[in-house]
């Protein structure tokens, strides 16, 4: 088997715990950067709410972040930005009427707020930036500004997003809406947890990680991805291992070509030439 050039992780319920950068998984990091493999965040949080530490060139070479709207090295300009426009976003809600939906607009470092967003929050087990908080969804109150009129806020003439979140109030009303944003033509849609989670037509983290790889000459056999959600399923298609974690969805792991019991352990052993038979649980 080629040897793994790339390791590629999703943040949430695969890399961190709780919301927490565990000692485990940063030892972890910090070997396979020792061995020259590439190591790359893919999350579907901007990169505002990225954690501090894995914005570190010591343990993270790329991050692609809004599910692939955006791709940067951890220092420097990024290498890869896709937005909606604001006419797509104004087209974007006018699907909402009809569900009841409120936004959370990400773009750069900054995420864009309904007024009657929800702002709870939520102890983890510790370690993060965020003073052992984080906050519901991506920890955008942390990072936000409320949008009291939406048309006004779409009037601006540099009004674009790298990721729109849209909040329903039921399962049934999400996957209502994601099915309506899709046959639209205009959006990338996924979801889970009632939120429909909306990028510009083409754009996932698949695609993100596949014009990187290009970048860097990394074929596809030499590529690991981790993940635990539907929208970490497009990694699957431009890497020659997928690995879910084993809380992951039922498409996740359906899709997967390992589970895994801790995310560290496994790509220690995928990465560093201890991997187990194939189909095995690690």
């Amino acid at each position: 088997m080629i040897p793994v050039q790339m390791a590629v992780f999703d943040l949430d319920g695969t890399l961190l715990e709780h919301g927490a950068l565990t000692g485990e998984a940063v030892q972890m990091l910090r070997a396979l950067r020792q061995r020259g493999v590439l190591t790359v965040i893919a999350t579907g949080r901007h990169r505002g709410t990225v954690p501090l530490r894995l914005k570190s060139a010591r343990l993270i070479d790329y991050l692609i972040c809004s599910n692939g709207a955006v791709v940067t090295p951890t220092k420097g300009a990024p290498l890869w930005e896709k937005t909606l426009s604001g006419a797509e976003l104004q087209a974007l809600m006018e699907l909402g009427h009809g569900f009841d939906c409120r936004y959370a607009v990400s773009i750069g470092k900054r995420t864009y707020l309904s007024k009657r967003e929800p702002l709870r929050r939520r102890k983890t087990d510790g370690g993060s930036d965020t003073k052992k908080y984080f906050w519901r969804y991506y920890m955008y109150p942390l990072h936000s500004r409320l949008v009291e009129s939406w048309s006004v806020f779409l009037s601006r003439p540099n009004a674009r997003a790298e990721k729109v979140v849209c909040t329903l109030g039921d399962s049934e009303a999400e996957l209502a809406f994601r099915s309506a944003a899709a046959a639209d033509g205009r959006f990338t849609a996924t979801g889970s947890n009632q939120a429909a989670e909306i990028t510009a037509k083409g754009i996932s983290k698949g695609s993100a990680l596949a014009f990187l790889a290009q970048q860097l000459r990394v074929p596809q056999d030499a590529v690991v991805a981790f993940g635990n959600d539907d929208n970490d399923l497009s990694l699957k298609a431009y890497a020659g291992r997928f690995v879910a974690a084993k809380n992951s969805s039922p498409a996740a792991l359906a899709a997967a070509d390992q589970v895994a019991d801790s995310i560290p352990a496994a790509a220690r052993r995928l990465c560093l030439g201890r991997d187990k038979k194939e189909g095995k649980p690690w």
